[in-house]
C-alpha cells in the first residue's frame, strides 16, 4: 500500500499504533489542547484523521464535535467513525478528506477565476444551508475560513467542527472561539449567535476570493460580500438561501456560465456484455481528453487484463504507478493491497467492462453504457439497459459504427443513442472519434456548448474550472503530471 501524499511541512513521527487498529503516519496540525494525526486502519487499509484532545477542565465541550458530526450526514462533511479515550486524552476518529485547502490554492492567484469563485462559494453555502436546516435545529459552524475548505475529487468539503454549536442547546458557549478575521461582530461583542453568524463568514470568504482573483471581472461580486458582512443583522442576509439566490442572479446577469457542469471528475464506462468494446472506448476517451488539455487517467476496473497486454506490446513509460504513451495516461487493475495516488486534478475514467453491479455502486459525473449492435447481442443490451435506465448521468452508445442499430435503440428507449465508430486502434484519434466525444460533452451538458469547438477555439477547450485546475497541476509539476 502506498502512503498518501503527506501535507508539506507535516512532521513525521515514530511508529505508533493506537487502540490496536490505527497506525499513525504523521501529524497534520495542532490547536489549543489538541493534535490532529493522519493514520491508517491496519486491517481495512483505509486512512483516517484522528484528533487527540487532552483531558483537562475544558475538554468536555471539545469532544462535542463527535456528537455534532454524528448528526451531520452530508457528502461535504467528514463522517465520524469512532471515539476512544485513554487516561490522558479523548480521540475522535474521522474520515480523511484527501484534497487541497482553499487557502493553499489561493496562493496560486492564477488558479482563481470568477467561475471558480462562484462554484466554490455556492458549494460551501450548500453545506451551511444543510446545517442550518436540520430537523433537530440549526448547527452553527462558526469556524468558516479558507483553511477549512478542502477541494477534493468529490467537490467541496468542510473540515474541523471543533467549535460548531447548536444554539438551542449550548447558547453562546462557543462564541469567543474562531479566527478573528472571519468572526462576525456579534461573536466579538458577546451577542447571541445565529445562522447569520455563518453568513458573515461566507461573505468574508467571498471577499478574500475576489481579492485573490484581482480583476474587474469579479469585482461586481463584492457588493454581495458586503451585504453578507453587514454589522447590523437587519441589513445582513437572513438566510444562506437568500445569499445564494442573490449570487446566482448577479452571475446570470453578467452572462456567466453558472449552469455549466464544472467538476467533471469521474466517468464510468460499462458494457452490456463482455468483449463489447468498453476498453476501446475508455482508452479513446482518455486520449481525447488529454489532447484537449484536460488531464484524464484511465483505470482498469475489470478482470480482462487488457491494459497489461497493451503495456507489454506497446511503448509505454512508467511514471509512479501510471503508464504513459503519448497523450494517454492509465493504469492496469493492480488488485487489493496497492493504492496509486492519482493527482486530484485528474478526470478518472473507470472501465468496468461488463460488471454493471460494481459500476452502479460508483458515483460519477458521467456514465457511458455501450451496447452490442449484432442481432444476438440485443437481448443482453435490453436486460442491461433496464438496470441502468434511471441513472440521470447515463449516456447510451452502440459499437462497431452501427448507426442503424443505434436508431433502433433510440426509438425503443426513447432517448439519444450515440454510435462509437468502427476503429482498430484506440490510441489513434480519428476525426470520427473526435466528433463523437465533442458531441457527447456538448449534448450531455458536460461543458459550455458555445465554446467547445476545439478546432475553432483552441484556447477554450474546457470550462474555466477544469482549465484552472490543469493550469495549477502543470505549474506544480513543471508541465508534467506526477504521481506520488
Amino acid at each position: 500500500m502506498l502512503f498518501p501524499k503527506i501535507k508539506e511541512g507535516a512532521r513525521k513521527i515514530q511508529e505508533v499504533i493506537l487502540f490496536g487498529r490505527y497506525l499513525v503516519l504523521s501529524e497534520l496540525g495542532r490547536a489549543s489542547g489538541s493534535i490532529v494525526y493522519l493514520a491508517r486502519h491496519q486491517k481495512l487499509g483505509e486512512y483516517r484523521v484522528i484528533k487527540r484532545i487532552v483531558k483537562d477542565s475544558g475538554s468536555a465541550w471539545k469532544v462535542r464535535e463527535a456528537e455534532i458530526l454524528n448528526h451531520l450526514k452530508h457528502p461535504g462533511i467528514p463522517d465520524i467513525y469512532d471515539m476512544e479515550e485513554d487516561e490522558e486524552a479523548f480521540y475522535i476518529i474521522e474520515e480523511y478528506i484527501r484534497g487541497e485547502s482553499l487557502e493553499a490554492l489561493m496562493l496560486q492567484s492564477s488558479f482563481i477565476t470568477p467561475d471558480f469563485i462562484y462554484h466554490t462559494i455556492m458549494e460551501v453555502a450548500d453545506i451551511l444551508n444543510y446545517m442550518h436546516h436540520l430537523k433537530q435545529g440549526p448547527v452553527i459552524y462558526q469556524d468558516l475560513k479558507s483553511e477549512h475548505v478542502i477541494i477534493s475529487e468529490n467537490g467541496i468539503n468542510l473540515i474541523d467542527f471543533g467549535i460548531a454549536s447548536c444554539p438551542f442547546e449550548s447558547g453562546n458557549k462557543f462564541q469567543n472561539y474562531g479566527t478573528p478575521e472571519f468572526c462576525a461582530p456579534e461573536k466579538l461583542n458577546n451577542a447571541r449567535i445565529s445562522v447569520q453568524t455563518d453568513i458573515y463568514s461566507i461573505g468574508k470568504l467571498l471577499e478574500k476570493l475576489v481579492y485573490a482573483e484581482g480583476t474587474k471581472e469579479s469585482q461586481y461580486l463584492m457588493h454581495i460580500a458586503e451585504k453578507a458582512m453587514k454589522p447590523d443583522l437587519s441589513e445582513r442576509y437572513a438566510s444562506v438561501k437568500a445569499f445564494q439566490e442573490d449570487l446566482e442572479k448577479h452571475m446570470q446577469s453578467k452572462g456567466s456560465s453558472v449552469n455549466e457542469k464544472h467538476l467533471l471528475k469521474k466517468i464510468i464506462i460499462a458494457g452490456s456484455q463482455s468483449r463489447i468494446g468498453t476498453t476501446h472506448l475508455s482508452i479513446a476517451f482518455t486520449e481525447y481528453l488529454n489532447r484537449q488539455n484536460i488531464f484524464a487517467v484511465y483505470q482498469e476496473k475489470n478482470s480482462s487484463n487488457h491494459m497489461r497486454k497493451f503495456i507489454f506490446k506497446n511503448g509505454f513509460t512508467k511514471e509512479g504507478g501510471l503508464y504513459r504513451r503519448g497523450n494517454f495516461w492509465g493504469m492496469p487493475a493492480y488488485g487489493k493491497g496497492i493504492e496509486i495516488n492519482i493527482p486530484e486534478t485528474a478526470v478518472e475514467i473507470l472501465d468496468y467492462g461488463s460488471n454493471l453491479e460494481k459500476a452502479l455502486s460508483e458515483k460519477a459525473d458521467m456514465f457511458l453504457f455501450i451496447m452490442g449492435s449484432r442481432e444476438w447481442e440485443t437481448e443482453y443490451s435490453d436486460l442491461s439497459y433496464e438496470k441502468l435506465k434511471d441513472k440521470k448521468e447515463l449516456t447510451v452508445l452502440t459499437n462497431y459504427g452501427a448507426g442503424k442499430q443505434a436508431k433502433k435503440y433510440a426509438k425503443k428507449y426513447k432517448r439519444s443513442v450515440y454510435c462509437f465508430p468502427l476503429d482498430e486502434n484506440p490510441f489513434i484519434m480519428t476525426k470520427e472519434k473526435e466528433r463523437l466525444f465533442e458531441g457527447l460533452l456538448e449534448k450531455e451538458g458536460k461543458t459550455n456548448q458555445k465554446h467547445w469547438n476545439c478546432r475553432k477555439h483552441p484556447w477554450m477547450r474546457s470550462n474555466a474550472f477544469v482549465r484552472s485546475i490543469v493550469k495549477l497541476c502543470r505549474k506544480r509539476t513543471g508541465g508534467k503530471h506526477s504521481v506520488s
